[in-house]
């Protein structure tokens, strides 16, 4: 027999309402988030750890989350990463839908910010909070009229050169893109678990590790992440070591020319955005 379920008009509200969860340890926040935003509609969870957070996204369906920058146990930041990096790795073997994410800190720093809006958050506030602000950019992020601050793309440059890394930073960061440094092959591999690396400028003569290795140790680990190779390797030399991983989509010889690494840069990026 086929059972009959009615849905009451209260089953139904229950079916509608969104659910989000507020990350914060201070408890006149909690106290302000409530008065502000408790509806019919919305069903608020509150944490007070990093770690809580985690493990209720992995478990229910979160449609927003409000999270605070300081954190008793990890850094908000941290926990976005954590966020976004079960997305990567996961995404070929589930589509896992982007949690919106509101950050919050009564300390804003510019550093955090940037790394925020790599990160793809939606909006990061400045305590204290304009309530009116809050409601209104909760009610289109739930409705789906939102857009996310533009994301910061995160170029990670190996090179054990000081001067070289300063180099990097100095000409290839900018209001799109922030570049991180290392020294070895060892260090870049660290950097591409914890950061994921939109883009990956090496040099094959690294210390611990060499840039052939991490490339091929990428490779195995199955991250197709585009690289650019930059060596002190002669560009036929250099070319052959690294024409089979496919990873790499172009080989400088040093010295090279500053244009054409900018240029393929910007290629590069605008594919991987495409």
């Amino acid at each position: 027999m086929f059972k009959l379920e009615i849905l009451t008009l209260s089953s139904m509200n229950e079916k509608e309402k969104k659910t989000l969860l507020i990350a914060d340890d201070v408890k006149l926040f909690q106290i302000l988030i409530k008065q502000t935003l408790t509806s019919k509609n919305y069903e608020l969870i509150f944490v007070e750890k990093g770690r809580q957070v985690l493990d209720i996204v992995m478990k229910r369906d979160i449609d927003l989350l409000i999270l605070d920058v300081e954190l008793p146990d990890m850094s908000g930041i941290e926990v976005l990463r954590q966020i976004r990096k079960l997305n990567v790795d996961m995404q070929s073997v589930v589509e896992l839908k982007e949690l919106p994410v509101i950050m919050v800190t009564a300390y804003p720093r510019e550093e955090i910010r940037r790394e925020a809006e790599r990160l793809g958050v939606i909006s990061f506030l400045g305590k204290p909070i304009d309530r009116k602000k809050l409601r209104k950019m909760v009610e289109d992020v739930l409705r789906g009229q939102y857009e996310a601050v533009a994301r910061r793309k995160l170029i990670l440059c190996a090179d054990s050169e000081p001067r070289v890394q300063r180099f990097y930073e100095g000409t290839l960061s900018d209001e799109e893109c922030t570049v991180m440094c290392v020294s070895s092959g060892i260090e870049a591999l660290e950097a591409v678990e914890f950061h994921q690396p939109d883009l990956i400028i090496t040099e094959l003569n690294l210390p611990e590790m060499d840039g052939l290795e991490f490339l091929q140790t990428l490779k195995e680990s199955g991250r197709d992440i585009p690289v650019i190779v930059i060596s002190s390797v002669g560009e036929k030399e250099g070319k052959e070591k690294v024409k089979d991983i496919g990873m790499v989509k172009n080989y400088l010889a040093k010295p090279f020319k500053l244009d054409e690494l900018r240029k393929n840069v910007r290629e590069i990026l605008k594919e991987a955005k495409d």
